[in-house]
């Protein structure tokens, strides 16, 4: 840990493909060309040096992507540059997109012979030489600089799992239905935010959590970056364009910007002020960023700062022999009896080893456990906790009231986010449907208990020389 006067840099790129190519985040395949709003890539380096000359390091880079799988190949990429920097302090989180490219070949049909159609791995190949540069630049671009906390609220994401009178639950249900009991989490609608000056004092950027997906446009036949675009956008009109925007998404595997109630109002609100879904997301977000500027702690050049890499060991939800025989059973099936199945075991699902019921279930002894990497960092009265997962609300709320931070800053879909997948609760394996059953989970309640405890300490350990006061 080290207290000392912080050196900040910030940098952007553009990833939005140079050719056509698949597009991720849904069962179907959907080939893009079109380009709605662009896909940037924002990096924000911090470095603080102690008196003693210790140092610490964060790289914080937030992509337009649907999840992370192209680490280790930015870090190849970052081989013999910025040799000051500790590679293992960079963090990368995705803000969930359904409207950018496809990372890994084999999940959708792709065209033969079209020399206009770059794959997911050529896309890749190029995606980490632009992420390289821009970490790079960000870290170059180092000056003394400041940081001030803050905090407000804005409704951008709700709970999108219905829950029935039977028990069940249904992403997206239908909430028209006489059977239709409650919403299954509540929401989260705080907005964190960390803003960063330069020496001059000037705003240099703003970090920005939010507790959704961008996923207002999820089936689009284009690249976007949805309201995050909105969002950038209007920071720069009101704010300068020299000032960035880091967009983070906290914990929200059950929530989205899609509204299961108050729908009708609100689109009846939209139309009367004449803009859409993304719109009215950026009027919240900037409302709550011009409120966090107005009324932001004090500006601080010295700061304490810790940045801890973890490798947490969660227990992975086990397949059961039933799912298995069921599994290996619906490839023999006629699309009649498929149709017969329960939810998920109508068709074979295409996202890899945690759809693989067969391969998964004749591997699980050997591999009993999930291992992910999970950043904690303290700044200042700040703690960022990073996570792999589209982690249930649930989760979040727990860490949140036991973390001893002042603010904690949550990142999902962070280091690894494509063998991370959903992380549901009790409650949600029990309702069923998409993103609580096993073929979305790596890993289940039990997992999550021991991400909560592990990411709780991580968090606590930081911040034990302090003790902020809580109100009722």
């Amino acid at each position: 840990m080290v207290n000392g006067k912080i050196t900040i840099g910030w940098a952007q790129g553009d990833i939005t493909p140079q050719r056509k190519t698949l597009v991720c985040g849904q069962f179907h395949t959907r080939i893009a060309d079109k380009v709605v709003s662009p896909l940037t890539a924002n990096a924000l380096a911090f470095e603080a040096v102690g008196s003693d000359g210790t140092k610490e390091q964060a790289v914080l880079l937030s992509c337009d992507l649907p999840f992370e799988s192209f680490k280790s190949d930015m870090l190849q990429a970052l081989t013999g540059r910025c040799p000051d920097l500790d590679h293992r302090k960079i963090t990368v989180n995705c803000t969930h997109t359904h409207t950018a490219p496809a990372l890994r070949r084999g999940w959708y049909n792709e065209p033969e012979n079209d020399p206009d159609f770059m794959n997911p791995d050529e896309y890749r190949l190029w995606l980490v030489q632009q992420l390289a540069d821009v970490i790079e630049n960000a870290w170059n671009k180092r000056q003394p600089g400041s940081i001030a906390r803050g905090f407000g609220y804005a409704v951008v994401g709700r709970c999108r799992r219905a829950v029935y009178a039977d028990g069940s639950a249904r992403m997206y249900g239908d909430t028209s239905r006489p059977d239709f009991q409650a919403f299954e989490a509540c929401d989260n609608h705080a907005i964190n935010m960390l803003f960063t000056r330069d020496g001059a004092g000037s705003l240099s950027g703003m970090i920005i959590n939010v507790a959704c997906p961008s996923q207002c446009e999820e089936s689009g036949v284009y690249f976007s970056a949805d309201f995050w675009h909105n969002v950038r956008e209007a920071v720069k009109a009101r704010y300068g364009s020299q000032v960035h925007v880091l967009a983070q998404c906290a914990p929200a595997g059950d929530m989205s910007p899609h509204l299961l109630s108050d729908n009708k109002e609100e689109k009846d609100l939209r139309d009367r002020i004449g803009t859409d879904d993304k719109g009215i997301i950026c009027r919240r977000i900037m409302a709550a960023v011009d409120e966090g500027l107005a009324t932001a702690s004090p500006a601080q050049e010295q700061v304490v700062f810790a940045h801890d890499v973890k490798t947490l060991t969660l227990p992975r939800l086990m397949v059961t022999k039933e799912e298995y025989e069921l599994e290996k059973s619906i490839r023999t099936m006629s699309a009649e009896e498929r149709a017969k199945q329960p939810y998920a075991f109508q068709q074979i699902w295409p996202f890899g080893l945690v759809c693989n019921l067969i391969e998964r279930y004749e591997r699980q002894d050997k591999e009993p456990n999930h291992r992910i990497e999970a950043h904690f960092i303290r700044l200042g009265d700040v703690a960022f906790a990073t996570n792999p997962f589209e982690l249930f609300t649930d989760y979040s709320h727990q860490i949140h009231c036991r973390s001893n931070a002042l603010q904690t800053f949550q990142i999902q879909l962070a280091d690894g986010s494509e063998n991370g997948f959903y992380l549901p609760t009790q409650r949600a394996l029990d309702g069923g449907h998409y993103s609580a059953l096993i073929k979305s989970n790596w890993v289940g309640p039990e997992g999550g208990k021991v991400l909560v405890d592990e990411s709780v300490d991580a968090i606590n350990s930081l911040f034990a020389d302090v003790t902020y006061a809580k109100t009722r």
